[in-house]
């Protein structure tokens, strides 16, 4: 059918015209077509009362600061590179081949984060490094970005004191101060909540905001316009290094000249005009994410009520008859006052004690009165102690007979 369409409308296409069909691969790379991998915790995370509370708290902020010039609101991120491209580009093989082998410099590289940042007019500060090693080096520092801040330590991720290291980076490029305050706009990762951090943006007019859990990748503009071509970028490079350089494996000193061509491709005005235009920061727009983002948060929201009604009913919707059964059952435990119930504990060998004398102490004119009304001798005696009398709790044989027989009825 794409063959067809292609054609009937004057399309150019590389589709065979031998077979009149589209290819596997033209397949594949319909991006609409290909699923992407949703966490059960992003599914439930992104939802209308999470984007719905972080638009209104933004807006709070931007009124009672005062922050409507959009040189003052920023936008800062971490990322990971590695020493190995994470993305394998299409080679050519013989027709037929199922399985193609690509070379690179080793199977798992070394993890090196890039803390990039920006305001809503598409400029960016200077970005921040961090390589995974103890002491440093300017040789790793060569190639990359100017005025790139440099940072180390040992597992080359971002900590609570490097992010400090950051917030002095960014007061010094965004010259804020308490009179004049910006608008930082980031995740709720834990390293961005010490004291430390807090009270430097405090005594450096720096208002810091973070995202909802599971959301940053609909609504932080780096997420959404910047990161996904720097990658692109980053390894299109990292290939063109290992094809020029064969048999060569790629190190950390190689990553700065990689990292700082990737990221003159990826930082432009228009990535970043468009990542706050597209998440409904600058300009403001609550109402920026269709309603189908939020679909796979919807399964989470069915009503979970629980019935507390137990009647059985018919296939019809009708309750089903009450037997004679239950109403000569329910009329007993109506009849029966809780008063005349036994009382646990320590008492019962006691109450039986004076149950088996009340009973031999009764006269025979008692006797024959009480047979005389009707009832039967084997009916159980229970000896209240504190009221010091005798209650006879039980229905006569004829009623339990009558009782038998309406359940075997039913």
């Amino acid at each position: 059918m794409a063959y067809q369409l292609a054609e009937r409308n004057g399309i150019q296409h590389k589709f065979s015209r031998d077979k009149k069909a589209a290819g596997t691969a033209w397949f594949k790379e319909l991006s609409f077509r290909t699923p992407e991998a949703t966490s059960a915790a992003r599914a439930r995370g992104f939802n209308k009362e999470a984007v719905a509370k972080f638009f209104y708290t933004l807006e709070e902020i931007m009124r009672v600061h005062n922050i409507t010039d959009p040189m003052r609101i920023y936008n800062m991120d971490e990322s990971g590179i590695q020493t190995v491209p994470s993305k394998v580009s299409k080679i050519v093989a013989h027709k037929g081949r199922k399985q193609v082998g690509f070379l690179t410099s080793a199977e798992r590289g070394q993890n090196i984060s890039i803390v990039l940042c920006l305001n809503a007019t598409g400029q960016f500060i200077p970005p921040a490094i961090i390589f995974p090693r103890k002491r440093h080096n300017d040789l790793l520092y060569q190639g990359l970005p100017y005025g790139t801040l440099c940072l180390h330590n040992e597992s080359g991720y971002m900590k609570s004191d490097t992010f400090v290291k950051f917030l002095e980076h960014f007061q010094k490029h965004c010259q804020s101060s308490v009179d004049k305050k910006v608008l930082l706009i980031l995740d709720g990762h834990v390293t961005h909540q010490t004291v430390e951090a807090i009270e430097y943006c405090r005594s450096n007019g720096i208002i810091m905001l973070s995202f909802p859990p599971h959301c940053t990748h609909e609504m932080q503009p780096l997420d959404v316009a910047v990161f996904s071509p720097l990658m692109t970028y980053y390894n299109e490079e990292l290939n063109l290094w290992l094809k020029a350089n064969p048999g060569k494996i790629v190190t950390l000193y190689n990553v700065g000249p990689l990292f700082g061509k990737a990221y003159r491709r990826a930082a432009t005005l228009n990535n970043g005009l468009s990542g706050f235009e597209k998440t409904g920061i600058f300009p403001y727009n609550p109402n920026i994410l269709p309603d189908w983002k939020f679909k796979p948060s919807c399964t989470t929201d069915r009503p979970m009520v629980a019935s507390t009604d137990h009647t059985m009913t018919t296939s019809n919707g009708d309750p089903l008859p009450t037997t004679n059964c239950e109403k000569n059952a329910e009329s007993q435990r109506e009849e029966t006052p809780s008063s005349q119930l036994q009382k646990p504990g320590h008492s019962t060998m006691k109450s039986k004690k004076n149950f088996v004398k009340a009973k031999y102490e009764t006269s025979s004119s008692e006797t024959d009165e009480w047979q005389a009304s009707g009832n039967s001798s084997d009916d159980v005696s229970i000896f209240d102690e504190n009221e010091s009398s005798v209650s006879i709790v039980s229905p006569s044989q004829n009623n339990l007979n009558e009782n038998k027989k309406n359940c075997d009825t039913v």
